[in-house]
């Protein structure tokens, strides 16, 4: 057995030993922090004017919930990940229920006006920003989250920095939502889709040089 070996099952006793919600509390605190101070720059920026009439829309909702939905398959990856004896974790498959309501959302949008109009929608008018603002809103719940894994004893670094990546950049995504003021669901599933994946790219590149311990 090498060195390496009897470290991670040296890491394994030792998490088996703590008390079992202990990492549950540290990701979730995590997020909150996270989550929190881009709530803050959020605000800072602005919410979008409309925000009290969008809200009265599904698809207000349905945009902040596509968001979520990754931020909490993302979270509930780390779970696992976090932990160097858990197997690959299949919570990450929890993505494909945003994925899907949004299909659905972009289906009936199609549905309901002309190939002018949702050509509109698609690319609204901040379509070029829109990626680029959802990842630096990601980095605040990207840090705190790469923190409290860094106190964990993740072993598939690279496919933990995705999860970060994920959760830290639905969190930002659903925030954003907030303050964008953009309505097409079409808008959304590709816009903010981008925003989230460049995300997961970042964070599965930087992921074995900022979780290694």
């Amino acid at each position: 057995m090498t060195d390496f070996d009897l470290l991670v099952d040296s890491l394994v006793e030792q998490h088996r030993r703590k008390p079992p919600l202990m990492l549950p509390r540290r990701v979730a605190n995590a997020a909150l922090l996270g989550a929190a101070i881009t709530l803050v720059l959020v605000l800072a920026w602005g919410l979008r004017p409309d925000i009290a009439a969008a809200s009265a829309t599904s698809g207000f909702w349905i945009k902040l919930g596509f968001g979520a939905g990754f931020a909490v398959a993302g979270l509930a990856g780390l779970l696992a990940l976090f932990r160097p004896e858990h197997p690959a974790p299949r919570r990450l498959g929890l993505v494909a229920i945003p994925l899907a309501v949004i299909v659905a959302a972009v289906f009936k949008e199609a549905a309901a006006v002309s190939d002018t109009e949702l050509a509109a929608l698609w690319l609204g008018r901040t379509a070029v920003a829109c990626p680029f603002a959802i990842v630096a809103l990601s980095i605040a719940p990207a840090i705190a989250l790469i923190i409290a894994g860094r106190r964990s004893a993740p072993t598939r670094l690279r496919l933990t920095g995705g999860a970060i990546g994920l959760a830290s950049g639905g969190i930002a995504a659903t925030l954003y939502a907030l303050h964008c003021p953009e309505t097409g669901m079409s808008f959304v599933a590709t816009w903010y889709l981008i925003g989230i994946l460049l995300a997961v790219l970042i964070g599965a590149i930087s992921g074995p040089r900022l979780l290694s311990w």
